[in-house]
């Protein structure tokens, strides 16, 4: 984008620029600090489509705004490269894993894994960020986010240990 700058004698400087939609943008700053913001639905219109008149308290302001001090927008290719590299899942335990009864803590699933449990769903009822006290339940559902190998990883923990691994036959639900 190229800004085009002009001075006014004894108002203040002009600011001219084009935007990638089309429309003539031109800010007056004047001496006193007060501000114009004019628009033009085209360039070579002589009368603005509306004028915006600000202080020099409220330019500073909206500045900051745009400037993105308070909020920074994630742009779509940050958010699409996020997305092909982690991915959040609903991951059940089932009974007879070796985390069920286990403290997220004890269970070391983070280092284990790779994941994050960013939730657990038990029954009806929603633990948004569990600390590592919290026990996994059989049953619990997951929601844990990380990359596809890690969500793998952590899907075959919370299945049902084989009889052997746990010195003892596997409790199965014959509803699951």
């Amino acid at each position: 984008m190229k800004i085009k700058t002009g001075d006014l004698p004894g108002i203040g400087k002009r600011y001219a620029f084009t935007t990638a939609d089309g429309d003539q943008v031109v800010v007056i700053l004047h001496q006193s600090g007060h501000r114009e913001i004019y628009h033009f639905a085209a360039a070579d219109e002589d009368d603005p489509d509306f004028t915006i008149k600000l202080s020099d308290e409220e330019a500073r302001q909206l500045g900051t705004i745009l400037l993105g001090v308070d909020y920074q927008p994630v742009s779509d290719d940050r958010v699409e490269l996020f997305l092909k590299s982690v991915r959040i899942e609903w991951v059940e335990v089932f009974p007879g894993s070796e985390l069920a009864h286990k403290k997220i803590i004890a269970s070391r699933i983070r280092s284990r894994t790779g994941v994050t449990i960013i939730g657990i769903q038990r029954d009806k009822a929603m633990i948004g960020s569990p600390g590592p006290e919290e026990v996994i339940l059989p049953g619990d559902t997951l929601m844990v986010i990380g990359n596809r190998e890690q969500t793998k990883s952590l899907d075959s923990l919370c299945k049902a240990c084989p009889p052997d691994a746990r010195g003892g036959e596997a409790r199965q639900d014959p509803e699951r």
